[in-house]
């Protein structure tokens, strides 16, 4: 091997013994940092404090947020003069339902929808008083006043608060981990005539492996949050069966509203997405969906009406 031709092999194995000697550097400052501070801290003291932190800023966020959100809208308060039968739809739930009396404002939202904002706020859009009957309109009151009976926005809030606030933690201790490995592997690659990148290089599983690793934390908590989300809406939908005296109306407004986002788009496209894109997304996008399919609430809202109806109950 002529000398021109050796060296760019020396100095591969330089590089590969500086950055191996960095690794072993990066391990021994991090273990030394790790038992510092479970020498000198109580993990769980720490760990309790940052969520008790992350649940005060959440609360904070929540009402700042709210706040913030219905100053942007376009609202105006509920008139009785105006909508009557929409009142006496707020005064009736209101009575059934374990929440106090919400403030309720009309808005320009784009597309036909109405959804609870902070502790007892309702906002409808205006088209949706003219696209839906009265008993179909107190149908999707009575879903969004089991979301404030629940208090469903709050506990997202939070819940997606601590979650970012456990990730973070999480993800500080790995990428350190991440990158002394990545380094490692680097040198080994290059002392060893190996390529730095691709399928060939040293412990190109292990880094795979780990990369995944912190994708996934990253992508788990709000996978959680959604798959929650989709349940409480499930649950209002149940709730919402349970106190009207017309549920199969209910089930005609999702529909209809259904039918109406489909046709332009809006804000809230992304909860109705029409047949044709349902039919073509990946299992990760259903997964990230806040909302169920309407289909599916509109079958469970049928049989949950239909099975009340047969059973002759009550509704309170």
């Amino acid at each position: 091997m002529s000398v021109s031709a050796r060296r760019p092999r020396v100095l591969a194995v330089l590089l590969g013994s500086w950055l191996l000697a960095l690794a072993g550097f990066g391990i021994v400052v991090g273990a030394r940092v790790i038992e510092a501070f479970l020498s000198g801290t109580d993990l769980l003291a720490v760990t309790l404090l940052a969520i008790g932190i992350a649940l005060l800023f959440g609360y904070l966020n929540y009402r700042i947020g709210t706040r913030r959100l219905l100053s942007r809208l376009e609202t105006i308060p509920l008139s009785a003069v105006r909508a009557p039968s929409l009142q006496a739809s707020v005064d009736r739930l209101t009575r059934r339902m374990n929440v106090d009396r919400p403030d309720v404002y009309v808005a320009r939202l784009g597309q036909p929808n109405a959804f609870a904002l902070g502790r007892r706020t309702l906002v409808v859009d205006r088209s949706l008083v003219r696209l839906l009957t009265a008993a179909e309109l107190e149908g999707v009151l009575a879903h969004e006043f089991a979301h404030l009976e629940r208090s469903d926005g709050l506990i997202r809030t939070l819940a997606l608060s601590v979650l970012q606030t456990v990730t973070t933690l999480v993800l500080a201790s790995l990428l350190p981990l991440v990158a002394v490995v990545t380094i490692g592997c680097w040198g080994l690659s290059l002392m060893v005539g190996r390529p730095v990148r691709g399928p060939d290089s040293v412990g190109s599983g292990l880094r795979r492996g780990l990369v995944r690793i912190a994708l996934g934390l990253s992508v788990a908590p709000i996978l959680a949050l959604q798959a929650d989300s989709r349940r409480r809406e499930y649950a209002a939908d149940r709730r919402a069966v349970a106190v009207l005296d017309d549920p199969f109306a209910f089930a005609r407004a999702l529909e209809k509203i259904q039918r109406a986002n489909e046709s332009h788009r809006g804000v809230f496209r992304w909860i109705f997405p029409s047949r044709e894109r349902r039919r073509n997304r990946t299992p990760l996008e259903r997964a990230l969906d806040s909302h169920p399919p309407t289909d599916e609430r509109v079958a469970r809202v049928r049989e949950a009406a239909t099975t009340d109806e047969r059973g002759g109950r009550r509704r309170v």
